[in-house]
Order: structure tokens, then C-alpha cells, then sequence
């Protein structure tokens, strides 16, 4: 059975892409690129899905398929990130 999942990929200062699923509690991986950020995850999904989660965590997996993502923009002065 094929799943879709969501992964967030950004760029960190050092120059490593750290790729997220947020789906899955705590599965997060790292890459020196971005293609190889998302293959690390990918491999690392399919891991903790088929070997360390529960029929429950599974089925919450199936059930969260549906999502909407967009993007949204604010007014924010420098400093407010600091």
C-alpha cells in the first residue's frame, strides 16, 4: 500500500538541508543537499513506518492523509527575530 506524507525541508546557516515528516513524532533527518535530505527521509520513513510503529500509529498515519498546505505572509521588523 502506497502512502502520501508530508516532509518540510530548509536549509540551515551551515549549509545542511534538515528534513521533517511531520507525521511521524520525532522523524527528522539531515542531508548535504536537498536531494539528499529527502532521500535520507524517505528511507527513514519507510524504516520506522514498517518496523517501530504500532497498528495505531499506522492507522493515524491513513487517517491524516488528507492536508491542505499553503503559504501566508507577515509584516515583521528585525526586531522581532532576535
Amino acid at each position: 500500500m502506497k502512502v502520501k506524507l508530508s516532509m518540510i525541508c530548509t536549509k540551515q546557516e551551515n549549509g545542511a538541508y534538515v528534513a521533517v515528516c511531520p507525521e511521524i513524532k520525532g522523524c527528522f533527518t539531515q542531508g548535504d543537499s536537498f536531494e539528499d535530505a529527502c532521500s535520507n527521509l524517505k528511507e527513514l520513513v519507510e524504516i520506522t513506518i514498517n518496523d517501530d510503529l504500532s497498528d495505531e500509529e499506522k492507522e493515524y498515519i491513513l487517517l491524516s492523509k488528507d492536508k491542505i498546505f499553503t503559504e501566508f505572509e507577515i509584516e515583521m521588523s528585525y526586531k522581532d527575530i532576535r
